[in-house]
């Protein structure tokens, strides 16, 4: 607003300035045209303001309002003071008082209208055009000297008769402010968009960043990192949300803990029992070695002892690995040896034979492994394809140089496909007929499911093409990554 006034006043202060510099008794006749009280100061030392002393010394209009009272201090720089006329409001009178300066400033001047346009059009804050008088508003003869106001739709021109002359300046047009104009309505609209807009990116983009680290926790968890927390102050939904996991994440650990710590006492106290029968089991039977029916029972009892043994190791290894995060040692071993050597070590039935294979690049055997886990892990397969081939199990190492696989196949009967998905699961038996010399304790395959897991790989189950069996893969990168 107070732009759009100082524009427009510019130029009659600029009329008023021109008109004391060439008679300084004008002031009283400048009071009564416009109405107001005109003030001289001889220079601007009076002025504190350095904001508003630089652009009187730039000759541009300054509005106030004086003593908080609704009249208007309207200043402008007057040879090397400035002026100050006080007014009570912006109105017509002013407007036929600037034209009435204009009239008179040009007759002074001895120009013709277009040099006298040239030189005071910079001092004006709205266009000035010289028409002749038959393009403007129509004048009487008694209008010759006076203004005709005109106001089309939204925009105000005003039209001064030159004296003596068939030329008149049109001052404007220009158009009145409105405080809620349509430019004024769309920036403050466009402007509540912006601000709403930043204001829900904020908020959604605060809680995306939170989500994103609860889902980084939760894939931490998932992968057996119990200790993980997420930062959780507030009452905000996702700090609800992450005081949630939390609980859950501590709850999971107590539980997971207890676990751990039964099965090691339970299997640790089973040893002890054990140990104690297979001693008792030997010296029984090195007092009745001449009895072949306490042979025959001893036999057994101590076959008994080893599956027990077995059994205990097993569950043993399970829990270490289903701990979350089992203290591995990578190192860069050549797997194909490690396979040959668990073909090597292979007991089948005698009926079945082991064979080995290696195929791949010889020049990258060497792979990141842990080697105990590994070769648990061959042996597992070589061992569970051994009880259930017919007369062979085939071993095949391929090695790229991105990832290691291994092949384990058998010519028994297979494993039927829907039977797929579960035969990696702990304590799962699929033929519940199955024998002590044919049948496991449920947890080979799940052992070996979990070693893929920690070194980043799979194990997976299908036929084989070739044999007609079972056909276990595993298949893991060359190169561990942390």
């Amino acid at each position: 607003m107070a732009d759009y006034e100082e524009s427009l006043i510019r130029g009659s202060l600029y009329l008023i300035a021109q008109a004391l510099e060439r008679d300084s008794n004008a002031s009283a006749a400048i009071e009564t045209q416009f109405s107001g009280q005109l003030q001289l100061f001889p220079d601007m030392s009076e002025i504190d303001d350095d904001y508003r002393r630089s652009r009187l010394e730039r000759n541009e209009a300054v509005i106030s309002r004086v003593d908080d009272s609704s009249n208007l201090a309207l200043d402008y720089r007057f040879n090397q003071g400035w002026l100050r006329l006080t007014i009570s409001n912006l109105s017509l009178l002013q407007i036929e008082a600037t034209a009435a300066l204009l009239q008179q400033d040009w007759l002074q001047s001895d120009l013709s209208p277009e040099d006298y346009l040239n030189r005071v059009r910079p001092s004006f804050g709205y266009p000035l055009t010289l028409l002749a008088k038959e393009n403007a508003e129509s004048f009487d003869s008694e209008q010759a000297t006076r203004i005709s106001l005109t106001q089309s739709g939204q925009q105000v021109m005003v039209d001064v008769a030159l004296i003596n002359h068939p030329w008149s300046i049109r001052l404007g047009p220009w158009t009145p402010y409105t405080s809620f104009a349509w430019p004024s309505v769309l920036v403050i609209v466009l402007s509540g968009i912006l601000l709403i807009g930043l204001g829900v990116y904020w908020v959604v983009n605060s809680f995306e960043v939170r989500l994103r680290k609860l889902e980084q926790a939760t894939t931490r968890l998932a992968q057996g990192h119990l200790n993980v927390r997420v930062h959780s102050e507030g009452s905000d939904p996702v700090s609800r949300l992450g005081q949630s996991f939390n609980a859950m994440a501590e709850h999971i650990q107590r539980l997971l803990s207890i676990q751990r710590e039964m099965v090691r006492a339970v299997s640790h106290e089973l040893r002890t029992p054990v140990a104690r029968i297979r001693f008792g089991a030997q010296i029984i039977e090195d007092s009745t070695a001449d009895d072949p029916f306490v042979a025959k029972q001893l036999k057994g009892m101590d076959a008994d002892i080893q599956e027990l043994d077995e059994l205990i190791d097993e569950i043993l290894t399970y829990a270490r690995l289903e701990e979350g995060g089992p203290v591995l040692d990578f190192q860069r071993v050549p797997i194909a040896d490690i396979a040959d050597q668990v073909v090597h070590e292979a007991r089948p039935p005698e009926q079945v034979k082991v064979t080995y294979n290696f195929t791949g690049d010889p020049a990258a055997t060497l792979c990141e492994v842990e080697p105990r886990y590994a070769h648990r892990a061959i042996q597992n397969l070589v061992g569970n394809a051994g009880r259930y081939a017919k007369s062979q199990v085939r071993v095949v190492c391929h090695v790229t140089q991105d990832v290691c696989r291994i092949d384990v196949e058998d010519d028994g009967a297979g494993i039927p496909e829907e039977d797929w998905g579960r035969v990696f699961t702990a304590f799962a038996r699929l033929d519940d007929s199955r024998t002590r010399a044919s049948g496991g304790y449920g947890l080979g395959l799940s052992i070996v499911r979990r070693i893929m897991y920690w070194h980043d790989g799979k194990a997976m189950v299908s036929r084989s093409d070739t044999l007609g069996g079972a056909k276990f893969t595993l298949i893991w990168p060359r190169v561990h990554s942390d």
